[in-house]
């Protein structure tokens, strides 16, 4: 049994599935897009059905492709039931969207989520009295705080809902006009999406050259026969049906009070005092991470992950192996990874409050107060979305592109997301600032995240003059009630992105850096091909490399050439840099001595101004390896790359 979970973005969908579905979730790409696709399983002893995340929309007539994703799902009816997600708190503007599915005929349960914001409102919605009037089981909930779920289940679960087929009434002429459409589908559905979405909808239908044309006819003959705009004919009978459904079943305080929402929007999305506001709570995340409470749980976890890796170094040591496999287990494996992991607790934190900023509703602040200024060098609010989403990781921010209407806007975001620090490059800031800024050190991570932020708008001012010249879409978003952050929200937002670096590292960047070892400890000395010790690693086949290429660097303050190999392996995956750093300096399992795994070392080799030179090309150079892919497959050409 097929479940779809259909709502407006904002509505509590996702956090519906993931009470749904708990831990039994998988990830993929619907067929032919780069949108993902989420699905899980919901299980109790008496019933199984898989649930399937639907991309959040506000209509069935597609703009978006996330709208054509879902619109298509529906209208090829491959659910046995919708779950339509509707936020309480926004009850007639929700509305929409439900009597479009309504028209599907699929059965359908109405889902009231936010009940718990309606209450702190003060107002009232009448449950039976909704159910009534859509002919639809009607649920309230509170997804946030799991409140009616279990509710929900056992109502899924008793399958009361199978057999209901709801059918919306329309007054004439709208019934007589589909009653012509549906001679030529034979199917009420379609008839309906035809008539509010016109001569479009034939493509996707894919229907024979006859029929399109007798269709595209009859639609504009009956377009004649309305005297108002006739692909507003259905909506606007679909308003006036939704306001008289709400005002019968609402009920709001007699006297209208500001709510909590607009009292602090007053203050965080001020013309004035907005930017700044939303600069300083970012300064205090990137203080949180970096500053010394992310520096002291760093020295706790690097102490443990020292003895950690010690104990294994030993282990390995004891068991009498050949010096060249000791030597990359020790040099190779747990230089490289305890390199990279020793500063996944700072990356924990930073990503810790970027997610308690999404589920609070600041985030969507955020991308409104940047509008303003992102306009003015050809960008917009809209694509400040995928710009954070980049803080993460460049791959699904330069994905989420495909949200933006219009294609020169996707092509620009996409093209400057790069420039964007994301969680790879983290590690790179925090081992170098760490090392030679001390108490400044959080400080100089935050000018490289605003630095590129700062390349980022540049470029995009740049590319709007030159080879993107259109104008962006008009930008209209919705703000989202703030909520006070789910903890279980919160937790796998932060766990999913720990978990890809992670795996990340117990994967790529494994095998990365046992070729890295290889290439750094094997070397021809005297017409000798052999493994090198410490002392001989600039003989060896990556040393060659990274002496040939000094000249090139040195004139930016970067004279070490372990540093130019790091950042050549930085293509590959830029977690790999500080890896690659570790191997090459020799740090193995014992390796620690009061502070990170690499801070002695590179103190030795840079100087403040060649550190900033080595984060900044870090910062700006060449891209991954994934993100080209993904800019490729997104941008559908490499002229854009």
């Amino acid at each position: 049994m097929k479940i779809a979970l259909v709502g407006n973005p904002n509505s509590g969908k996702t956090t519906l599935f993931n009470n749904l579905t708990g831990a039994n979730q998988s990830v993929g790409n619907w067929p032919g897009v780069t949108i993902e696709k989420k699905s899980g399983k919901l299980k109790t002893k008496e019933f199984e059905a898989e649930i399937i995340d639907l991309p959040g929309i506000y209509s069935l007539s597609t703009i978006s492709l996330e709208e054509e994703i879902a619109s298509r799902f529906v209208l090829e009816r491959n659910a046995d039931l919708i779950i339509n997600i509707v936020d309480a708190s926004n009850l007639e503007r929700n509305l929409f969207l439900t009597y479009q599915l309504l028209d599907s005929g699929i059965p359908m349960v109405v889902v009231l989520n936010c009940m718990d914001i309606v209450e702190k409102k003060l107002q009232a919605i009448d449950v039976g009295l909704l159910a009534d009037t859509l002919k639809v089981p009607v649920v309230a909930i509170a997804a946030s705080k799991r409140r009616g779920i279990d509710g929900l289940i056992r109502y899924l679960a008793s399958k009361d809902w199978e057999g209901i087929s709801p059918v919306v009434s329309y007054p004439e002429p709208i019934e007589s006009t589909i009653a012509v459409f549906n001679d030529y589908f034979q199917d009420r559905f379609k008839a309906i999406r035809f008539f509010e979405d016109g001569l479009k909808l034939l493509e996707p239908l894919k229907l024979d050259a006859k029929t399109n044309l007798l269709l595209t006819e009859a639609y504009q003959a009956e377009a004649k026969r309305h005297d108002l705009d006739f692909d507003m004919v259905i909506p606007n009978e679909r308003y006036r049906q939704i306001i008289d459904l709400c005002e019968k079943v609402t009920t709001k305080p007699k006297i209208a009070t500001s709510g909590t929402t607009e009292k602090i929007d007053r203050v965080l999305t001020h013309r004035i005092f907005g930017l700044p506001l939303f600069g300083l709570i970012m300064f205090s995340v990137f203080f949180l991470a970096f500053g010394p409470v992310g520096t002291w749980i760093t020295d706790g976890f690097v102490a443990g992950l020292n003895w950690v890796f010690s104990q294994m170094a030993n282990g390995i040591e004891s068991l009498g192996m050949a010096t060249w496999v000791s030597s990359l287990v020790t040099q190779g494996v747990f230089g490289g990874l305890a390199s990279v992991v020793s500063f996944l607790p700072q990356l924990a934190i930073l990503f810790l409050f970027l997610s308690i900023l999404e589920d609070s509703g600041y985030m969507a602040r955020a991308a409104f107060i940047m509008d303003r200024a992102l306009r003015r060098f050809g960008l917009s609010g809209k694509s400040f979305i995928p710009m954070l989403l980049g803080f993460g990781c460049s791959v699904p921010a330069i994905t989420a592109t495909r949200t933006l209407d219009k294609e020169e806007d996707r092509k620009l975001t996409a093209m400057v997301i790069p420039f964007v620090s994301c969680g790879a490059k983290a590690p790179i800031y925090g081992v170098f600032a760490g090392a030679l800024f001390f108490s400044n050190a959080f400080f100089m991570v935050f000018i490289m995240y605003l630095l590129g932020l700062l390349v980022a708008i540049l470029s995009a001012l740049l590319f709007k003059k030159t080879i993107l010249k259109k104008a962006s879409a008009n930008y209209i978003m919705e703000l989202p009630e703030y909520r006070m952050p789910s903890f279980n929200n919160t937790f796998r937002h932060t766990w999913e992105r720990v978990k890809g670096f992670l795996v990340k590292a117990g994967t790529v960047l494994l095998v990365a850096f046992i070729i890295i070892w290889f290439f750094s400890y094997f070397g021809v000395i005297d017409g000798e091909f052999r493994l090198l010790d410490s002392s001989e690693i600039g003989q060896s086949l990556l040393g060659t490399i990274g002496r040939f290429l000094l000249p090139l660097f040195q004139p930016i303050g970067i004279g070490d050439w372990r540093g130019i190999v790091a950042l050549l392996t930085g293509i590959v995956a830029k977690e790999s840099v500080v890896g690659t750093l570790g191997i090459l300096y020799g740090v193995s399992g014992d390796a620690i001595q009061n502070g990170a795994l690499l801070f002695q070392p590179i103190r030795e080799a840079f100087t403040q101004a060649s550190a900033t030179a080595f984060m900044a090309f870090a910062l700006l150079s060449t891209p991954c390896i994934a993100a080209i892919a993904a800019m490729k497959k997104e941008l559908k050409s490499w002229k854009w790359l």
